[in-house]
């Protein structure tokens, strides 16, 4: 008898049917089927019809190879992922607080063999491991946090770890002091302030248009790649000797073809960069070393910092009455000079010393304007945003400090260093600070993150120098005691040029004049600097 179907609700007719799905699905596994069947992990049947076109209908468990290889690959992608994180993880580096940390986390304190470095960085991957599991930063914070059960005991085996901590437990209860600003700190401040708002608005305005402009973007690609290409070319044209000593630091100039050098003899020479050859000099420029050099944005002025504890400015134009003449001298400071640095307004100037602190200065008149303490150790390396509203400090204890000009505030403190902090430079775009230190690695900061957002093991020695490319900020540059420049994309931070530079230790490094991100100039201990242009280039010259 003739039964009756049941009712069923219609298909959509967009819907397509088993068959349809079933051809419609056979060309996307028909590249995946053959590996499967040669791991012997697929079993397939013939289509529908004929023609031996294998359909996806059964799967086998993955076979002992297969499972191998899949936990391997897992295993590999970890690793990465902890490595990466590990180098934005900052831990402590008195020996205690490691120590502290590693019990907290379960491990050992120390294992055979391990030095205090050692130990560092198996705690940085320790944590780095805990982060990726938890997949929360906070859970790495919780865990530090906990009390550490053995720290009495851990005080009491350390005769100086007591003492340590009394003085950290001082210093942490310790607020910050704000004293009355000076009238002529106060004027500064004012003339400061609103240049500043409009230059970092203008900034802002034209990182927006090369992230949103088509035209924009296109010409930024095309900049970095004629930058990178002539970097990748960069030969030896032309070499001079400098000094009767080593040739401490050498910079070129902003608005000419100029290049100036400071050496141990503490003298002071300007140099025609075309030619090589020197156009004045300051043989006595100061008592000791010169320790720091900077040209002023906008004029043929020279600040050198001396290790005879002062500063002073020089009139380094070849074409005036007379080229190589003191300006200004700078006294105040109780200690040797570590470095200075001209603010991008070109009125002030900024020294670091010795004694703990850094002070700005008047151009026209050479009066302090402030002097900032805030360091525990001494002062070395210094350098101001392009905007000029922001001015960055490093010390010998590894630390990097971020000064608001014009409030006078540490608006941000960046912690990662093993070492002193002995160079330090600002990329033309706001908020990225590049520093070098004697624990042999070059750190990039992100103060919009408040991150280190990049760690290059750049030498096998102590860094003494680092340089953004003046323009784009394309490209770094960064030179050490085991003699050689190199040249860092800062895209991906692979490697563009290494250059065997000087017989010994290279001492410091810039881009050419007139901000040309094309060329070099390099000073070293073999009391000699040095001009690097591409090979065509640097051909040329000599023809």
């Amino acid at each position: 008898r003739a039964r009756a179907e049941p009712s069923r609700a219609p298909r959509p007719p967009s819907r397509p049917g088993p068959a349809k799905r079933r051809v419609a699905t056979m060309a996307d596994y028909n590249s995946a089927v053959a590996q499967a069947m040669r791991a012997g992990n697929y079993v397939g049947v013939n289509a529908p019809g004929g023609g031996g076109a294998q359909q996806p209908t059964e799967y086998r468990d993955l076979n002992e190879t297969s499972r191998a290889e899949q936990a391997r690959h897992a295993a590999l992608l970890r690793r990465v992922d902890a490595e990466k994180r590990a180098r934005r993880i900052v831990v402590p580096t008195n020996d205690r607080d490691v120590r502290s940390a590693l019990r907290k986390l379960g491990h050992a304190v120390r294992l055979f063999g391990e030095s205090p470095a050692d130990v560092r960085e198996r705690l940085r991957e320790a944590l780095a491991r805990v982060e990726i599991e938890g997949e929360d930063r906070d859970l790495v914070a919780a865990l530090l946090a906990q009390p550490d059960p053995l720290a009495p005991a851990d005080l009491k085996r350390d005769p100086f770890a007591a003492e340590a901590d009394r003085r950290a437990r001082q210093s942490a209860a310790k607020t910050d002091v704000f004293a009355p600003a000076t009238p002529l700190l106060v004027a500064a401040r004012r003339t400061l302030a609103p240049e500043t708002f409009s230059k970092a608005a203008k900034r802002l305005e034209n990182q927006r248009a090369q992230r949103d402009d088509d035209a924009a973007v296109a010409a930024r690609e095309e900049t970095a790649a004629a930058c990178y290409a002539a970097l990748g070319r960069l030969s030896l044209a032309q070499s001079q000797c400098a000094d009767a000593r080593p040739v401490s630091r050498v910079r070129s100039s902003p608005v000419a073809g100029l290049v100036a050098t400071g050496g141990w003899s503490g003298g002071l020479c300007i140099w025609d960069a075309a030619r090589c050859e020197k156009v004045c000099a300051a043989p006595k420029a100061h008592a000791d070393r010169v320790t720091g050099l900077a040209w002023a944005p906008s004029s043929l002025v020279v600040a050198t910092a001396g290790a005879d504890a002062t500063a002073a400015l020089w009139d380094a134009n070849p074409e005036s009455a007379s080229p190589g003449r003191e300006l200004v001298r700078l006294r105040g400071h109780r200690a040797r000079l570590g470095n200075v640095a001209f603010h991008p307004r070109g009125a002030h100037v900024a020294t670091t010393s010795f004694d703990h602190t850094w002070r700005l200065w008047d151009v026209e008149t050479g009066s302090e304007v402030l002097l900032q303490d805030g360091h525990a150790k001494e002062t070395y390396s210094v350098g101001f945003q392009g905007d000029g509203s922001l001015v960055a400090t490093g010390d010998f204890a590894g630390i990097v400090h971020v000064w608001d000009c014009r409030s006078g505030k540490m608006i941000q403190t960046f912690l990662g260093h093993g070492g002193k902090v002995l160079a330090l430079d600002w990329n033309p775009d706001g908020f990225h600070i590049a520093t070098g230190s004697d624990d042999h690695t070059v750190r990039v900061w992100d103060l919009r993150r408040k991150v280190e957002a990049y760690v290059l093991p750049a030498h096998s020695a102590l860094v003494s120098d680092v340089r953004w490319s003046p323009r784009s900020g394309e490209a770094l540059a960064t030179a050490a005691f085991d003699g050689r420049v190199k040249i860092w994309r800062a895209r991906d931070w692979s490697p563009l040029a290494d250059l065997a530079a000087h017989d010994g230790k290279a001492m410091a490094v810039d881009f050419g004049p007139q901000m040309d991100e094309t060329s070099l100039v390099t000073s070293g201990y073999d009391r000699t600097f040095k001009l690097w242009q591409p090979a065509d280039e640097a051909l040329a010259g000599y023809l």
